[in-house]
């Protein structure tokens, strides 16, 4: 017997908070994280905000507006209660809390498990923002701005509540021009309705005149809030500096994933396609609506949808803002749909299973596997993220100064290795743009790495390999150009000058990570996952680490560990095709020919498309 309908009045938000604990309950991936703990640690331990950027090497007297810095207390505070755990239980808790805000804006207009559909769509799309950051806190401050204004005029003098909210926002993101440019679309579109309209536009969201000024003068108010900071109108205009930084051609949005416009990232086409279809479906839900519109909501999530082509982070923002707009589109729609309550009953329960389902994939990586990113649900550190072993190979062989290290790992090297100022890191405000552009031309062509860093006299340099895009400095740094490699293992690489003044600390390195190999190879091998575990849990962290070792291996001309590394990964994850095509490299350079062909016939049996491998296997087969 199916469950009465309005048994799904408890399921639905239920269903709500699983899902956006679900898909924010996962391992400590993200590298800003590292940051803005050490940020803080550090306004705990001064007792005063950053004034400059203290954690650098190369703009230490750089100013250093930290608008973030009401997050990043919170975060010490949940680190200093329970650890890194304590981190991920706070994002999961900002990121229910999100969901239940929006749930309860959609319930105004449409049914539970609808509303419940639709924040589950927002939660995916939003999916890879959960982690972190002080967006967390812009998310749900952006949710309670939905609400109040989807509430007003009828929840009266509650409108006033977005001035205190405004103020906190300005205290904890440089984004906090979203709460006023939310607010200012529905004033305008009240505005609006002011002028001779059709009258079920004024219905909809006209206001009385003695509602709009109240609404004026809230906003009005709330603009002037944002100079309540620590730095004063130097931070309230914050976001027009940061800005022109991260959009546009600008060094970094062409360097950065999160910057770059969804349709050209390559980033999981899947969640791409969903945002495409939910941005196309808003659109469609205001032409079945138009003897109705709401301005307000019109303009706002014209207003969004367009910021969400422009990159991928902005995708979030729209995600949320498609809440409100297809279920106050859609409402009275469904409100006059005469069907059997069997059929709505019937509908809800299966969207409520599509949910649960949901929940099922991502807590098994399934998700993760999908869109091809290395999330690991779960509590604790990301394996495949942060140079762990690398940061005890340096605790161990007492390395320590001054360090060159990729953007990536520049968090990570502040927070736990407090001692050694790092040349950059994710804080894009708080160093000189001339500085970024040194770091990545260095990247890009490192035969201009000695004089990127010449100035700055450095002890050590940390990259983290496991992408691509750093293997070209990498490769140059091993092939000495003034530099000894002295560590290495599945994401990252450590190297030491190898002048006379870095002897004795690079005798010490070699020595040290001589003893740590020779220990790894004494320890036994780790089980691989049975297909019971893989049931369980797809260890997608683990796949992509194994092949990113594997090439590094293969580069560095241990071709027969990088057998052993790619034939693990391969059986955790054998579709792999990039990596059985490596392994046959790998195979080649040991002159087992046959392994070589076995493989890359295999890619080819995968994929028949695959040029690349057809002129290898032809030029092999030919030469036997």
């Amino acid at each position: 017997m199916s469950e009465r309908p309005s048994g799904f009045a408890i399921v639905a938000p239920v269903l709500v908070v699983l899902l956006a604990v679900a898909f924010s309950m996962h391992r400590l991936e993200d590298f800003d994280t590292w940051f803005h703990l050490a940020a803080g640690r550090l306004m705990l331990a001064s007792g005063t905000w950053p004034a400059a950027n203290t954690f650098s090497l190369t703009a230490p007297d750089y100013p250093w507006v930290d608008l973030h810095w009401i997050f990043q207390l919170v975060l010490y505070a949940a680190w200093t209660l329970a650890g890194v755990n304590g981190v991920i239980v706070l994002a999961a808790m900002l990121t229910a809390t999100t969901a239940l805000v929006l749930y309860g804006v959609a319930r105004r207009f449409v049914p539970p498990m609808l509303a419940a559909f639709l924040v589950a769509v927002a939660l995916t799309i939003s999916s890879p923002r959960f982690v972190p950051r002080p967006e967390l806190l812009s998310f749900l401050y952006f949710a309670v701005y939905l609400a109040l204004l989807e509430g007003y005029p009828r929840n009266g003098r509650a409108i006033f509540l977005l001035i205190p909210l405004q103020i906190l926002w300005a205290n904890t993101q440089g984004i906090f021009a979203v709460g006023l440019a939310l607010g200012g679309c529905y004033w305008l579109g009240a505005t609006l309705a002011f002028l001779p309209v059709p009258r079920g536009w004024r219905e909809t969201c006209g206001l009385d005149f003695v509602a709009w000024r109240r609404l004026t003068v809230v906003l009005a108010v709330a603009t002037l809030g944002c100079l309540a900071n620590p730095w004063g109108l130097e931070g309230a205009l914050f976001p027009f500096q940061l800005l022109p930084r991260v959009t546009g051609n600008s060094l970094f949005s062409a360097r950065i994933g999160e910057f770059r416009p969804p349709l050209e990232s390559g980033y999981a086409p899947v969640l791409v396609k969903t945002w495409l279809t939910v941005l196309i479906a808003s659109g469609l839900s205001f032409l079945v609506s138009i003897q109705r519109w709401h301005l307000g909501r019109l303009l706002a999530g014209l207003a969004f949808g367009v910021l969400s082509t422009q990159s991928l982070r902005n995708m979030a923002f729209f995600g949320w803002m498609a809440v409100p707009v297809l279920a106050g589109n859609l409402g009275p729609l469904v409100a006059r749909w005469r069907v059997p309550a069997w059929l709505r009953g019937g509908i809800a329960t299966v969207t409520a299973m599509a949910i649960v389902l949901l929940v099922a994939s991502i807590a098994t990586n399934r998700f993760s596997y999908v869109m091809n990113v290395q999330r690991e649900f779960g509590l604790g550190v990301s394996r495949v993220r942060f140079p762990e072993g690398a940061v005890a190979f340096l605790e161990r062989a007492g390395i320590s100064g001054r360090a060159f290290n990729c953007l990536a790992m520049g968090g990570y090297l502040t927070w736990s290795r407090p001692h050694d100022a790092v040349f950059v890191d994710g804080r894009l405000e708080a160093f000189p743009e001339a500085i970024f552009r040194d770091y990545f031309q260095a990247m890009d062509e490192p035969g201009t790495f000695p004089r990127a860093t010449r100035p700055y006299a450095l002890d050590y340099a940390l990259l983290y390999h496991a992408w691509g895009n750093r293997m070209p400095l990498v490769n140059y740094l091993a092939k000495d150009h003034g530099w000894t490699l002295v560590y290495f293992d599945e994401i990252a690489a450590v190297f030491v000058p190898s002048d006379e003044a870095h002897r004795a600390m690079r005798e010490r390195a070699t020595a040290t990570f001589a003893e740590m190999r020779a220990e790894r190879a004494r320890e036994p091998e780790i089980e691989l996952p049975t297909l019971f575990g893989h049931a369980l849990s797809l260890p997608v962290g683990d796949v992509w680490r194994l092949r990113s070792y594997g090439n590094l291996l293969k580069t560095f001309g241990y071709a027969d560990e990088a057998v052993t590394a790619y034939k693990r990964s391969l059986a955790l994850d054998p579709d792999q095709t990039e990596a059985r095509f490596s392994l046959g490299l790998a195979y080649w350079a040991l002159n087992q020919r046959e392994g070589a062909i076995r493989e890359w016939r295999e890619v080819l049996r995968r994929d028949p498309t695959d040029e690349r491998v057809k002129q290898v296997l032809g030029r092999a087969t030919g030469a036997r």
